[in-house]
């Protein structure tokens, strides 16, 4: 009945009103149950032809200044998404998602040179390259070079052929970087600046450690002192910045807002429904464990998968719903949306609550709710 409701939504209720009267009431679950517990946050909500933002806290703990929708956080696994998009924004036929990594990559040594072969842009993208799960991720956390990592990787064991299985990677996931600034005669960063950022006009946005710190209008992360019982702010660190493929942007709400339309597919001329669709559509399947949706919030999921560069699942009898986390030391980050509903939801803080992990299930929740009790409405 949930999905007759919401289908006969998407046809029958102003999308502006929808966005009016939705943003204020998860707005009241947010000030309730987020804000009292964080040093500062921002979402974004984006519907059929409506936004809503909502901003609140501190950039720094007991400072003054405020976060609000221009001010520049971490952007972490978020990032991903834009690697796999920037395969299909380069428009080249000579390089696309089934496109051999070995091609672009030669001097690249794994252990099983069979598998090697076989290895595709999409297996990188889509999670599914058979090598162990996070390889080498506790090399960045340490700080080791990634030009050394990568040369590691020879060591790495593969658990299955690749696109067999679903084994989530941070330095891997990079390599597709690698490749297509190898294709361009580029950057990785140069490429995405280029035909993402310019072209959606996400001026805010950028890649690094320096262009970060030079923001005067940055938060600052912040870890939980269990001595203190309170947050702390703490320096940023550089280590995930040398994954800029996978962990690498900097970037603001008004820019994210940017962001999801074009998810969303507002902005055809960058990516298209036909994009999206080759995007959005899962990849390999995963499981609720492996895709991190444990808590409690979370029931009433399933069907998962994972997509290029995204995150896929089905709730409460709706399917979909796409989205993709993210954390680095000091920030949570978290994306969702649903092309067929038409809704799209950004939320960043800039400290690590497990609450965090309850903001997408809450969310899809009472927006469901939400729109099926105007369904209700309007009948009688």
């Amino acid at each position: 009945m949930l999905t007759v409701l919401v289908s006969l939504l998407v046809y029958s209720v102003n999308a502006h009103s929808q966005t009016v009267s939705f943003g204020p009431v998860f707005e009241a679950y947010l000030t309730q149950s987020i804000q009292p517990k964080v040093p500062g946050y921002a979402v974004g909500i984006v519907t059929l032809d409506g936004t809503y933002t909502i901003s609140l806290g501190v950039r720094e703990i007991d400072k003054p200044e405020a976060f609000d929708e221009r001010t520049i956080f971490r952007l972490a696994s978020i990032s991903k998404t834009f690697t796999s998009a920037a395969v299909i924004a380069l428009q080249k036929p000579s390089i696309n998602f089934d496109s051999k990594l070995s091609s672009y990559l030669p001097g690249l040594v794994l252990s099983n040179p069979t598998y090697q072969t076989q290895l595709t842009l999409g297996h990188i993208l889509s999670q599914s390259s058979g090598l162990i799960p996070h390889a080498y991720t506790n090399l960045i956390q340490a700080g080791v070079p990634y030009e050394d990592i990568i040369k590691k990787l020879q060591d790495v064991d593969f658990i299955c052929e690749p696109g067999s299985c679903y084994s989530y990677q941070n330095v891997v996931y990079s390599l597709a970087g690698d490749a297509l600034a190898q294709a361009t005669n580029s950057t990785y960063e140069q490429l995405v600046e280029q035909k993402l950022f310019k072209a959606l006009g996400m001026t805010s946005s950028s890649f690094g450690h320096t262009p970060f710190l030079e923001q005067k209008n940055r938060a600052a992360p912040h870890r939980w002192s269990k001595k203190h019982k309170r947050w702390q702010a703490t320096t940023p660190k550089e280590n995930y910045y040398q994954l800029s493929p996978s962990a690498g942007i900097n970037t603001n709400l008004i820019d994210m807002i940017k962001w999801l339309e074009a998810q969303l597919g507002r902005h055809p001329e960058v990516l298209n429904d036909v994009h999206l669709q080759n995007l959005h559509a899962p990849q390999i399947k995963t499981s609720r464990k492996k895709s991190h949706y444990g808590r409690h919030s979370w029931s009433g999921v399933s069907n998962f998968g994972y997509a290029l560069g995204w995150r896929t699942f089905d709730f409460s009898g709706e399917a979909g719903f796409v989205h993709h986390g993210g954390w680095v030391e000091g920030f949570r980050v978290e994306m969702v949306i649903n092309r067929r509903l038409n809704i799209g939801m950004f939320f960043v803080t800039n400290s690590e609550p497990g609450l965090a992990s309850d903001i997408v299930p809450v969310f899809i929740r009472m927006y469901l709710e939400h729109i099926n009790k105007q369904v209700a409405n309007n009948s009688l």
